[in-house]
């Protein structure tokens, strides 16, 4: 089987267009998205539909949750409060009460997805490469091999043998079953990790092989929506620094 992991989209709808036209090409079996489907760019109602249409399973994210009123968004900063209540202006009820239908976990043939750490997925903690105490505690907390995450928007892959933890750099690897993975499949929508592309990752049972793959989308598109729809210019900007 061959899975591709997307995540973080956030109603950015020319980059998951340009990664779902990507996955087409590479005899992928099964779409797993690990939320964030919307939040902070002017497509939440058609990344919803492309989600639904393509992907095989889906995990909320948080701003997700914070569309439909499950968390407090005060503590978001103030791009992402402003581009929230913007979302949920323009959600429609069908897309909110699928947003409502998403579990925060899935476990699948011998993996486990979420959108943040998997030791607490409600918390949303952020496990980030140089995060010492919160890569600890989600390895602490693993039931199987292969983990998947989203929530940094940096992909990374983090592998843990005996009582070693390494950050492996290399966008292909081997699964050695004798050690544990949590891997970061980076963002669809908003890539923060200094490259523009989009980013999703490819998981092939048969071969063993994970492998990080980036996409060049038209992003100039998405942040003409964004002047269009008055959402903040600092959420155009970073597009195209990917930061």
């Amino acid at each position: 089987m061959r899975y591709a992991i997307i995540s973080d989209i956030h109603g950015n709808a020319e980059a998951l267009s340009a990664v779902l036209n990507d996955i087409s090409g590479r005899k992928v079996d099964s779409i797993i998205c690990l939320g964030d489907v919307v939040g902070y760019y002017p497509d939440p109602e058609k990344c919803i539909e492309l989600v639904k249409e393509n992907a095989d399973f889906c995990v909320a994210g948080n701003h997700d949750y914070a569309a439909i009123g499950r968390i407090d968004t005060q503590n978001f900063t103030y791009y992402a409060f402003a581009a929230m209540e913007w979302t949920k202006q323009n959600l429609s009820q069908k897309s909110k009460d699928f947003l409502k239908s998403l579990p925060l976990t899935i476990e699948k043939d011998g993996m486990f997805f979420t959108h943040s750490s998997p030791s607490n997925p409600q918390d949303w903690v952020y496990v980030f490469p140089d995060s010492e105490e919160a890569i600890f505690e989600a390895f602490n907390s693993l039931v199987y091999k292969l983990n998947f995450i989203g929530h940094t928007h940096w992909p990374s892959i983090m592998i843990q043998q005996d009582d070693r933890i390494v950050l492996h750099s290399d966008h292909l690897i081997k699964i050695d079953k004798e050690c544990n993975y949590l891997i970061n499949v980076g963002s669809v929508g908003q890539p923060r990790d200094f490259d523009s592309r989009s980013c999703y990752v490819i998981y092939d049972s048969g071969t063993t092989e994970i492998t990080i793959n980036r996409v060049t989308y038209d992003f100039k598109v998405t942040q003409d929506k964004i002047r269009e729809n008055h959402l903040p210019q600092f959420l155009a900007e970073r597009l195209e620094k990917g930061r």
